[in-house]
């Protein structure tokens, strides 16, 4: 079962108590639950704020365009909490069956408002409780002059389009809401206010209310173990103290498939002040994958730069003593025979440790550390305490670059050098069974280790997709060929649309029209996908530059992902995810006849793929870019150009019939009315 947790408003009651209240009692009652919410300090901007919007409301619901209305039954709350997006809905009507939401503007109405106010709109539509099957109504409430307009969007599911609406046409508006939902049944406030919650957070998200180091109440309240992962992080916790308690070193593995939450139950292990003061020892998330520590590094500062400027409490711990590379971490241990500071650290995405052949063209010249693996020289380092322990968060597939050794080289360190330590592991790392993944020990458990099954250490419910709970499996029977398990696997997720379009242009306005609020959405497609430049898309370099700016800025930013001119890559997404991606397909990965055929091109020809590893890397380059997406994506294979011998459109076309015949639906290339009913979640003929 997942957590929940009640999100109260401020203040929540019927409209006619909130009518029979003078203005400067409600502001009493807002103001002691803004205390209580922790804030530090109250701006006298937001008492003149509050006693603006309780009479501009009161004023609306007595007007005469709601006489024939029997508001007295309906509810309103204030300050109702959206913890995932560490905001507030200003106020909330409830008449009928519709669910207005409020956002009052004292300056410049504009885009972000709308974002703003569609953002905690469609945390009520997916994950709160009491808001499902009733109609949301996003509003901006402004001092403007102007009539009352609508943003140009379509309707999705049951959000409408924002409406923008001076405070004196307010009344009106409402009336004009409330006539549509004459009939509906009417939620009584407080079952709605009190309704539960279950968010699935963003690795940046979860990483951020983590970090900011929140009371227990807090945390609850912000939801940051969405999807339960109590019963691991509490395993991880106990590993931890009975290393300590019997001065051993414990190695423990977390496996899952992708988007099950092995990252965040990471994350959480890290930021567990509890654990870090009764061990007496600090802890470090550490990863191969440079653009997810910068990104995760930058949006830490970030907000702890927006909660000093609003007075909100922040973290005493540098973001980049707790989250770094793990090239970052040998590099200063293997100069020093002193040991680390941590004794508890986070090893994320285990299966991709590197050989020692690659392990050694990145370190100093030292005899000492000639030949080790990366599992090997994590371990000597370790080694150095008496007592550590090494969370390995372990993927199936996930491998995409040289040297990436896979869980197997772990189990290769442990029963060759590292026999003393101790090693707690799921069945599923012993049999192989999270999802294209290796064994830890490829002929069978050693009988001289000390080893202990604990199945709270596997995680098998993906989460990432949480419209669509199975995509995952969708992307493994893709990467097989098997077109019946896809056709099988979409119809269990109507959700979760998948698309498919030769056109780009057709795939970004998809991508536009079907996101609301800052939704994050961009193109994504693989590093060897090199003639996609043809198309107008253009790949990324290499290095992580500017990768922070690409998930993190805003619509406007020319950085960011919303611009559509830059394609991140697998190495660039990896561990990370957005809500909704265009899979650009390249020529490095073609269907032919009854496989894929795998390529990388070289020069100026494509040059097929034999060696076994290089073709594992780049089907699971494919599985990292065919997982990314949380709500749903647009396949855009190009549709080739037979003057161009690098882009000849037969493989583009037998890869688009296969992703057809995989159930992908085709998107109309042309305005119709078809395109705006796609954007209701339909994704199957």
């Amino acid at each position: 079962m997942s957590s929940w947790t009640p999100v109260p408003a401020y203040y929540a009651e019927s409209v006619s108590n909130f009518l029979h209240t003078p203005t400067s009692e409600l502001v009493q009652q807002l103001t002691r639950a803004y205390e209580a919410d922790r804030y530090k300090e109250l701006m006298t901007a937001q008492f003149t704020a509050w006693r603006e919007e309780i009479d501009s409301l009161k004023h609306a619901v007595e007007s005469e365009d709601l006489a024939s209305f029997d508001v007295h039954n309906w509810g309103i709350a204030m300050e109702f909490v959206i913890p995932r997006r560490m905001g507030r809905i200003d106020a909330v009507i409830l008449a009928g069956d519709a669910v207005l939401a409020l956002e009052f503007k004292t300056q410049t109405i504009d885009s972000s408002a709308a974002d703003q106010i569609e953002d905690y709109c469609l945390d009520l539509l997916y994950f709160h409780e009491t808001s499902h099957n009733r109609t949301i109504y996003p509003i901006v409430v402004g001092r403007t002059g102007n009539p009352t307009s609508e943003r140009k969007s379509s309707p999705f599911r049951q959000l409408e389009p924002t409406k923008f609406v001076d405070v004196s046409e307010l009344g009106q508006l409402i009336a004009s809401v409330a006539a549509r939902h004459r009939t509906g049944s009417q939620i009584p406030v407080h079952i709605w206010n009190s309704g539960q919650y279950r968010p699935v957070p963003t690795i940046v998200e979860a990483a951020i209310g983590m970090f900011a180091e929140m009371e227990v109440d807090d945390i609850a309240k912000a939801d940051c173990d969405p999807i339960n992962l109590t019963a691991t992080v509490t395993t991880i916790r106990k590993l931890a103290l009975e290393s300590m308690q019997a001065k051993r070193k414990t190695v423990c593995f977390v496996t899952g498939v992708p988007g099950a939450g092995k990252t965040l139950a990471g994350l959480q292990v890290v930021h567990d002040r509890d654990l870090r003061e009764i061990s007496k020892s600090d802890s470090v998330f550490l990863t191969g994958n440079l653009p997810l520590v910068k990104v995760l590094r930058c949006a830490l500062s970030r907000d702890a730069a927006r909660r000093k400027k609003q007075g909100l409490r922040v973290s005493s711990r540098d973001p980049k003593t707790t989250i770094d590379t793990v090239l970052g971490y040998k590099r200063t241990h293997t100069r020093s025979d002193a040991p680390p500071h941590e004794r508890i650290v986070v090893f994320d995405e285990a299966q991709r440790a590197w050989n020692a052949a690659r392990t050694a063209e990145y370190l100093d010249e030292s005899e000492s550390f000639k030949g080790h693996s990366e599992p090997e020289l994590m371990m000597t380092i370790l080694d150095r305490h008496d007592w550590a322990l090494l969370v390995a968060l372990v993927g199936g597939g996930q491998e995409i670059n040289k040297g990436e050794a896979g869980i197997g080289e772990w189990g290769k360190a442990l029963e060759s050098h590292f026999k003393h330590w101790h090693i707690a592991v799921p069945q599923q790392a012993l049999d192989g069974d999270y999802g294209a993944g290796a064994k830890l020990f490829a002929s069978g458990v050693p009988r001289d280790l000390d080893l202990t099954i604990c199945r709270d250490l596997h995680l098998d419910n993906p989460t990432r997709q949480f419209r669509g709970k199975t995509v995952a499996r969708w992307a493994e029977a893709l990467l097989r060929g098997d077109c019946d398990e896809c056709q099988k696997v979409l119809q269990q997720n109507p959700d979760y649309p998948v698309y498919l379009t030769r056109n780009l242009y057709t795939a970004k306005r998809w991508l536009k029209d079907i996101s609301k609020g800052s939704e994050r959405y961009g193109c994504i497609a693989s590093s060897e996908a090199k003639r996609i430049r043809a198309d107008g898309l253009e790949l990324p370099p290499a290095r992580a530059d500017g990768v922070e700016h690409w998930f993190l800025a805003q619509k406007g930013d020319v950085r960011s992902s919303f611009q559509l001119e830059i394609a991140a890559n697998e190495f660039q997404i990896q561990g990370l995810e957005i809500d909704w991606a265009c899979v650009c397909w390249g020529g490095d990965f073609v269907w032919n006849n009854s496989e894929w055929r795998l390529s990388r091109f070289r020069g100026t020809v494509w040059q097929r793929i034999g060696q076994p590893d290089a073709r594992a890397y780049l089907t699971n380059s494919y599985r990292v870019l065919l997982t990314r997406a949380r709500q749903g994506m647009v396949f855009f294979v190009p549709p080739g150009d037979d003057s161009d011998i690098t882009r000849l459109s037969a493989p583009f076309d037998a890869t688009a019939n296969f992703l057809s015949r995989c159930g992908a639906k085709s998107l109309p290339d042309s305005e119709d009315n078809e395109l705006s009913n796609h954007s209701t979640g339909f994704a199957l003929e």
